[in-house]
């Protein structure tokens, strides 16, 4: 989910992080390096409406150990930086909360630190640590100085306001192993309305980060610090929606795991100026182990508790993987089918999506297959083998046989084999009966056939989610100049004596006004040489709401023509307005 930025080493720079851009290069000596520069750890904001997230490492990628620490037993300390409305689960008063994640993840029921402990350091040209189980320390909400507190947040502001905290007695002071290397981390979340910057850049923007870790220039009884930065992930926030494709939580979990374990394997890579220590475990070309893995997430069940993370590099692996199960669990998967009911009509589609629920650490391809269809009814795939979810679409012939029948979906990996079941029932067309005119109504089929759509249309995320299935189009929602479109060809019968088009359409928009409709929705038909027959509807910021709701308009004056149905959705320059649609229809009797 997430890109690789880099940034240029300076010659003295006290954060890890690969969310900045490349400012000038310092004067340095000749030991430092340049222009081959250290990729800084962080996870960068991804535009929502970018492409597909890679699922595999990149070719050749390989962490290489350059002799610095990483953390024996990591003890967590959550901070709360002030007060504000925070996520119910990362402020602790709601379950499974950020404090249970830490504490799950960390235990020895958790397979996660047997994934990390490749990565002992040895002791000839090291530190001759090893990698350990850790704990939860506790979750602290603390009082920044109002000098370091203001709207904006830059990371001098956060390094100082940690240092005088701990100093303050107001958090644990941080813990060593037995040869002195630091095993606390503080991982410092921050409520809404507050933006935080490091290095030029910025949180939960085009161009800036969801979250990072760093180390402390200045000292505390002759140690660096370790942190973590965590900007509000929730509606509203530019990071509700480029910080990954999950709820809430589970992009708070995703991209808290990321920096986790980047801490973990390369502790004091933020006062690293070279490929050498304190640098740790390390890839020249792709950087630390999540960010060769960026946004990949899956889920690892940790001590009982099902829980997104973000896949990690293993070097024994030579690939991203979630951690091995804990507490004997065997790797498996499930499948489900939603919905479990489909009705198709003869001569079109009708779709369903198929999910694939791991397991135990499962982190294989299940391989989809239909039986038990209906004479003429063929079953597509629009993913096959897939990971997560999949498409399933029936397309029905003309003389298809009618009726209901239960057809059974298989996913099958290595021994490991499942089925679900989707109940089908096909209805026969003509003969006055009623038509359904759209072809892909719900875009289940994870394609934009036959519809035309404007690119980043086509929408799986879980920030605009779908009203039923997995996909949808979603106009707009860039906050800049912008025009989309979606738009399919239809023929309304001559002896139609109704024709109707409904949608779902769901509006969000950062606009505030209650009077003026900055931007627009257009509903509109048109002739096959681009003439406007007519506008059906027009919405605008002004009809903002929470949920779907179904629209529904008459198209029989134009019974008789082949015709356009038109989505024109547009923003003007600022604040952003989200038009999303789904189920389309045009039934005609």
């Amino acid at each position: 989910m997430f890109l690789c930025l880099f940034l240029m080493l300076a010659a003295v720079s006290a954060l890890a992080q690969d969310s900045q851009p490349n400012p000038p290069a310092q004067a340095g000596n000749a030991a430092q390096v340049t222009p081959a520069q250290i990729k800084f750890h962080g996870v960068p904001w991804r535009d929502p409406h970018a492409g597909p997230i890679n699922t595999a490492a990149p070719a050749g990628a390989h962490l290489s150990y350059f002799g610095g620490p990483v953390i024996s037993n990591t003890h967590v300390v959550q901070v709360l930086y002030g007060s504000g409305s925070y996520n119910a689960q990362v402020a602790g008063s709601a379950t499974p909360s950020m404090g249970n994640f830490f504490g799950d993840i960390l235990s020895t029921s958790s397979g996660y630190i047997s994934l990390l402990t490749q990565y002992n350091t040895p002791a000839s040209g090291g530190t001759n640590q090893v990698i350990g189980n850790g704990t939860f320390d506790g979750l602290f909400q603390i009082v920044p100085s109002s000098a370091n507190n203001g709207s904006t947040i830059d990371d001098t502001n956060i390094q100082s306001e940690l240092l005088a905290q701990i100093n303050g007695g107001h958090l644990p002071a941080p813990l060593t192993d037995a040869a002195g290397n630091v095993n606390t981390l503080y991982m410092i979340y921050f409520p809404p309305g507050k933006t935080i910057t490091q290095g030029g850049s910025s949180s939960c923007v085009g161009g800036g980060f969801c979250a990072y870790h760093g180390t402390t220039s200045s000292t505390l009884n002759a140690r660096h610090i370790l942190y973590g930065v965590l900007p509000d992930m929730q509606a509203g926030s530019g990071c509700s929606t480029g910080c990954g494709s999950s709820t809430v939580f589970n992009n708070y979990t995703s991209v808290t795991s990321h920096e986790l374990t980047e801490a973990i394997t390369d502790a004091d890579v933020g006062i690293a100026t070279t490929f050498a220590a304190p640098l740790a475990w390390y890839d020249q070309t792709n950087g630390e182990i999540g960010d060769i893995c960026n946004g990949q997430q899956g889920s690892y069940v940790a001590n009982g508790t099902t829980y997104t993370i973000q896949l990690e590099f293993s070097n024994s692996a030579s690939n991203c993987v979630l951690p091995p199960a804990g507490g004997g669990a065997t790797p498996n998967f499930s499948l489900s089918a939603s919905p479990a009911s489909v009705s198709v009509t003869q001569g079109s589609s009708a779709s369903s999506t198929i999910t694939v629920t791991p397991s135990g650490g499962f982190t294989g391809s299940v391989t989809l297959s239909a039986s038990g269809l209906p004479a003429g009814v063929t079953a597509s795939f629009g993913t096959n083998p897939v990971t997560s979810t999949s498409t399933v679409t029936f397309t029905a012939s003309s003389t298809a046989t009618t009726g209901p029948a239960t057809v059974t979906i298989t996913g099958t990996s290595g021994t490991l084999s499942h089925t679900t079941s989707i109940g089908l029932t096909v209805n026969a067309s003509g003969g006055g009966g009623a038509q359904q005119l759209i072809v892909n109504g719900g875009f289940e089929t994870g394609t934009a056939t036959p519809w035309s759509l404007t690119a980043g249309v086509l929408n799986n995320s879980t920030a605009e989610p779908a009203h039923t299935g997995s996909w949808d189009a979603w106009l707009d929602g860039y906050g800049t100049n912008h025009t989309d479109t979606a738009s399919q060809t239809v023929t309304i019968p001559s002896t139609a004596t109704s024709a109707t088009l409904t949608f779902w359409l769901h509006i969000d928009t950062a606009e505030t006004t209650t009077t003026t409709a900055f931007d627009t929705l257009k509903v509109q038909v048109f002739n096959t040489s681009g003439t406007l027959l007519g506008t059906l509807g027009t919405f605008s910021n002004l009809n903002k709401a929470a949920g779907y709701s179904q629209k529904s308009f008459s198209v029989l004056s134009f019974k008789g023509q082949t015709v356009q149905i038109r989505f024109t959705g547009t923003e003007d320059s600022s604040l952003q307005t989200s038009f999303v649609i789904d189920d389309v229809a045009l039934n005609v009797q």
